[in-house]
Formats: structure tokens, C-alpha cells, sequence
């Protein structure tokens, strides 16, 4: 491929314009809803799932590059050579799949400073999961330009974006119905976060997958046999069937390093998984005084643990942070760690335990106002005392009394 031929369509062409846009769309997105902050997993599953916007922005450039009248002299300098007459339309493919790695790789980057200065550790499977949009976009500029080449309509362009969009979630929902749910993290984004990833053989099959998708594509578009288009078709197939025979658990696996425990050294004991640890010192900060407050009540909590490889059946501590790996509101967060406190297994429902539960909170927040209007006086350690006991047996009667 003639190196001024490919510069030139990627710097006249399409391909530019795309990078910037992929770029701008991408930062927006990641920097809207950090939660991906301190964790190179989280933030590939971010960028993965964003496939669902920047799919059909990669296709309709293609069908807006395909289907222009001037090709912006690319094929005025393929005349001047003995090139056959699919060349121009690889160029602009392989052109616009660079452009959106590149928009890609960059908004990546950008996020990836911030990560780097918190990240407390993680396997490496993640480095796979994102090369995995390479072939995905490349899909996504063919589908677009196979549209532009053979439907000669002027609106095609306009109808891309919806039509791009109409076939990956379409295509993700079949593919979930039937088993083949490691091909789209917008169905599995909160299965491959919190401490797990695709496994590197699943994100080699995925970039198969996608590469003989856009084979298949390309060779609609451009062979005069388009018979031959069965073979490319026939992988896709193939490797449709292989990973649908893959269980989703192999798919997708925990990474060990990520869910490793670290907990505080001093004072009442707080326990995240490694990926989480960028926060345990803010946590301590506003978990540890009420433990302490805890201390010595019959049935209350003496410590605090999330889930993580050693408790695995532990429930996972979500949280709101900003990009550099904060609490984005730590007054929220407060109020949840004191709800988690105090709701304390087992569950009771009804409207006494709720108003309880609401007082006891309240009272481990210091907020005697809030505790007042609930009880009519402030609760002290006493009445506490008697709510976790009333809460072992879920006991209505002794609730009910409490609130008298």
C-alpha cells in the first residue's frame, strides 16, 4: 500500500475528523462517571462499553467516506498505478480503523494518567480486553462503508448512526439469549468490574471475531465473486458456535490480584478488595469513629469487610468518586456506611423496624434532630442496645416498645 496514498486519505479524508470526535465523545463519557478511578479494569470496561456510542459513530464515517463523489484525490493518485480497484476502499477502511484507535487509544491515555497515580494493583488480562476495540471499530468503519458502497442513496449517511445502532444491540441481545454474552460488555459491564476481566483466550476470540466480521463486510463491498463472502462468513459462524460453547464463568474471571483483602493496620478493622484500596484510608476516616461508637453493644458490627478473594460472599462496597480517586461525596458515603451498620443481618421488614432502623442510624450520624423527629426524644446508648437485640429475632413487640 503506497505510504502518500494512505496519508493521504487519512489526513483529507474522514479519518481525522473521527479520531477527534472519538476522542472528545470518549473523555466526556469517562470523565462524566469516574467511577473506573484507581482501576485499569474498571477503566477498560468503561471504554468497551462505549462501544455502544462509538460503534455507530466509526460507521458512519465509513458510509459517509464510501459514499462520497470525490474521494478527496485518493483515487487520482491510485490512477497513476497499476492498483486494482478494491485498493481505494481498504485505504479509507484501514484509514478510519486507525482514526478510531487512535481516538480511542488517546481518551485511554488521558484517563490512564489518572489511574496510574492511585492504581494499587491488577492482573494484566485487561491489556487484551482493550485491544480488543481495534477489530471491533474495524468492524463497525466496514459495516458502514459496505452501506455507503452499495446502497446509492445520499441519506444512507444519516441513516447509519440509527442503523448501527439497531444492529449492536440487536446483536448483543441475541447474543445473551444465546449464550454468547462475552462478545458486548454493554450487557456484562458490571460482571467484567469489580475485580474480574475477560480472560485473555476470550478477548483473542472476541478480536476473531470481530476481524471476521469485517472480512466478511469488506468483501461484500469489494469482490466482483461475492460468493466468496461465504468463507469470512462461515468463521463468524465458527466462532459464534466456539464461544457460545464456552461457559460464561470462563469467559469472564476473577482477577486475583485486583480482589486480594488489604485492611486498616490501626484502629477498628475496615477490609476492601486491592482495587479498592486507593479509598480505605478515607473510608477508615469515616467508618472507624462509629465502630468505635459500636464498641461493646451486644450484636453491633466490630468490624467492617467488603468482598474480596478471602470473602468472596461478602456483599461489594460501591461507591461515587471523582477522577482522582475520592470520595465525590463523602457525607453520602457516611450515610451509607452508617446504614450498613446498622442494618445488620438478619433483614427485618416492617414499618417498627424500619423507624428504628432510620433512629439508630441517625444516632450513630450524631444527628440528634433527626433521631428526635422519628422518636420524639433522642436515643441513647441504652435504647441502641436494645435495638440490635431487638433486631436478632426480628422481635415486633420489643421494636414496637422502642419507638413508645
Amino acid at each position: 500500500m503506497n505510504k502518500r496514498v494512505f496519508g493521504n486519505e487519512f489526513y483529507r479524508g474522514a479519518a481525522g475528523p473521527l479520531a477527534m470526535t472519538m476522542l472528545i465523545s470518549l473523555v466526556a463519557a469517562l470523565f462524566l462517571q469516574p467511577w473506573w478511578a484507581g482501576s485499569w479494569n474498571e477503566l477498560v470496561v468503561v471504554v468497551r462499553s462505549g462501544q455502544i456510542f462509538t460503534w455507530p459513530l466509526v460507521a458512519t464515517a465509513g458510509a459517509w467516506a464510501a459514499s462520497r463523489e470525490n474521494r478527496r484525490g485518493t483515487e487520482e493518485l491510485l490512477a497513476t498505478l497499476p492498483r486494482p480497484g478494491w485498493q481505494p476502499f481498504l485505504v479509507s477502511w484501514a484509514a478510519l480503523t486507525l482514526g478510531a484507535a487512535l481516538g480511542i487509544a488517546t481518551a485511554w491515555g488521558i484517563a490512564a494518567t489518572f489511574v496510574f497515580l492511585i492504581a494499587t494493583g491488577s492482573g494484566t488480562d485487561w491489556i487484551a480486553a482493550l485491544l480488543v476495540c481495534v477489530p471491533a471499530h474495524g468492524a463497525a468503519a466496514a459495516f458502514g462503508m459496505v452501506l455507503g458502497r452499495l446502497i446509492r442513496w445520499r441519506l444512507v449517511v444519516l441513516l447509519t448512526p440509527a442503523l448501527a445502532l439497531l444492529v449492536y444491540t440487536a446483536a448483543s441481545w441475541a447474543s445473551w439469549m444465546s449464550g454468547c454474552d462475552a462478545l458486548f460488555t454493554i450487557l456484562l459491564s458490571a460482571q467484567v468490574s469489580n475485580g474480574s476481566m475477560y480472560a485473555v483466550p476470550s478477548s483473542a476470540l472476541q478480536a476473531m471475531w470481530f476481524a471476521a466480521i469485517a472480512a466478511s463486510f469488506l468483501v461484500l463491498a469489494v469482490s466482483r465473486r461475492r460468493w466468496l463472502v461465504l468463507v469470512p462468513v462461515a468463521l463468524v459462524a465458527e466462532l459464534t458456535l466456539l464461544i457460545a460453547s464456552v461457559p460464561p464463568n470462563r469467559h469472564v474471571v476473577t482477577d486475583p490480584v485486583a480482589m486480594q483483602e488489604v485492611c486498616t493496620t490501626r484502629g477498628p478493622t475496615i477490609c476492601v478488595a486491592r482495587y479498592e484500596s486507593h479509598v480505605l484510608d478515607e473510608l477508615a476516616e469515616l467508618g472507624q469513629p462509629m465502630l468505635e461508637k459500636l464498641r461493646g453493644i451486644p450484636g453491633a458490627p466490630e468490624e467492617l469487610r467488603f468482598r474480596s478473594s478471602e470473602n468472596p460472599d461478602l456483599p461489594a462496597y460501591h461507591y461515587a468518586t471523582t477522577a482522582t480517586g475520592r470520595f465525590a461525596d463523602p457525607v453520602q458515603e457516611r450515610g451509607q456506611l452508617a446504614a450498613m451498620l446498622t442494618g445488620t443481618v438478619p433483614t427485618c421488614d416492617g414499618e417498627p423496624f424500619d423507624r428504628a432502623f432510620k433512629a439508630a442510624q441517625s444516632w450513630l450520624l450524631d444527628d440528634a434532630e433527626g433521631a428526635t423527629q422519628l422518636l420524639g426524644k433522642t436515643p441513647d446508648r441504652e435504647w441502641v442496645t436494645a435495638y440490635f437485640a431487638a433486631r436478632v429475632d426480628c422481635d415486633t413487640d420489643a421494636t414496637w416498645a422502642l419507638l413508645d
